[in-house]
Order: structure tokens, then sequence, then C-alpha cells
């Protein structure tokens, strides 16, 4: 995000994330560094603090739901998934906490952002899969998470296996964020990586095609995936 080291509040914030929700698939295609992430952390919990308003607190709700995305992208395994805002919430009254995930799905719907095919249940399991299919891979674990997957596209072992298998070497924010979703899920993220993976090293679609066949696969993802298979290529190169 182009706020880094100025002051801005939440209104501005949410004004940039309404501008970039047109141009994106998944909320973790969010240009939003870790130190925006923090102060924004720390401006919802003081927002939510002086506040009781359902009406105040609607106006900075997709502020709120863009912040618990990007807690299962930047939190560190030393120290734990958790800050100022998780710990606050967590010592909310339940009727607060279930209005507020309540109010987050509704944000879904305010602003047309993907919802990969989930409805009804109860609204904190289908708020943390939502969530967890928007936090994705996190940039800084999708080239060891191609690695495990490549390992398999050869293999003759089934779907389930490999899924299973992958699952339980996943780095530490990745297998966390897997560990929210059901099985169908695990198997369709993993499965459509692999098929792109496949897609990028045959070389039969351009970028652009692959943002076609894939609409609700994340633009980094597909990405980093060109680059990965870029990477691939050069250290082969240089093998010769």
């Amino acid at each position: 995000m182009g706020v880094s080291g100025q002051k801005f509040n939440l209104p501005q914030m949410k004004e940039y994330f309404e501008n970039q929700i047109p141009r994106i698939r998944v909320l973790s295609d969010l240009t939003l560094s870790e130190t925006d992430f923090k102060s924004l952390g720390a401006k919802l919990k003081s927002a939510f603090s002086f506040t009781d308003s359902k009406d105040g607190i609607e106006e900075i709700m997709l502020c709120y739901l863009v912040y618990w995305v990007y807690t299962l992208i930047y939190w560190k395994e030393d120290t734990g998934i958790h800050d100022e805002l998780t710990d606050f919430c967590a010592e909310l009254p339940q009727y607060h906490l279930r209005h507020h995930l309540q109010m987050l799905l509704d944000t879904f719907e305010d602003y047309g952002i993907e919802r990969f095919g989930y409805h009804g249940g109860e609204s904190d399991e289908l708020c943390t899969m939502l969530i967890a299919r928007h936090a994705g891979i996190p940039n800084d674990e999708k080239y060891q998470v191609f690695e495990l997957i490549d390992d398999y596209r050869d293999l003759n072992v089934s779907v389930d296996n490999m899924v299973n298998d992958i699952y339980e070497s996943l780095p530490y924010k990745s297998r966390y964020i897997f560990s929210l979703l059901d099985a169908e899920s695990r198997q369709e993220m993993i499965w459509e990586i692999r098929t792109i993976m496949a897609e990028v090293s045959s070389q039969t679609y351009t970028r652009d095609e692959l943002l076609e066949r894939h609409p609700r696969t994340s633009i980094s993802l597909i990405d980093y995936c060109f680059y990965w298979q870029e990477g691939r290529n050069l250290l082969k190169h240089e093998a010769k």
C-alpha cells in the first residue's frame, strides 16, 4: 500500500480497499505491507474500544475483514497468531463477537467479494473458511509449496494421498491456513495449484489466458508460479 510511513486513518484505508477490490480476486492480492497491517490493527482496536454503535462499526467492516485475512499472512511462528486486536476480540462477550461475525459475512455480500461457493453453516465456521481461502498461500511460502507439489506431479499416487502428504509437509503459516479449511477445500486448492504449475511449465497458456482459465485463483499465486518456473528454467540453463 502506498501509505507506509505516512499518517492515515480508517476511512482512507477503507477507500483504498474499495478502489482495489474490483482489480483483485482474493483479499491477499491487495498490496498491504506488514507495517500498514500492524497500524490497521491498532486503529481498529481503538475504533472498536470507543464505539458500541452498529452504524459506526459497519462503516469500518471492510478494514476489519482485510485485517483478519492478513493476520494469517503476517503472524510469526515464534510469537503465535495474536496481537493487540486479536487479544481484544478474544475478550469480547459472545453476543458482541457473533455480531461482528455476521457483519463480516455481510461485507462479503456488500462488496461482491468471492465466497468460493461457501454458504450456510455456523457463522464462525463460515467466516473462518472464507478468511482462510482469501489468505491462501502467503507469498513468503509460495515457492516452498510449489516445490512440495512439484515432487508429486509425476508420481502415481492417489489424489487423497498426495493432498494428505503435502498438507503434512506445508510450511507453518500455510499449514495453519489449510487447517482452517475442510478436506474438500484443501484438495481443491492443491489440485488447482498443481494444474497451474503444469500449464505454466508446458507454456501452453499466456498469463492472461491463465487468469481467465482460473477466475477464482489469486493473481499473485499465478504470477509467483511464473516466477518460480523462470527460476527453474534459469537453473537448468546454468547447469548445462
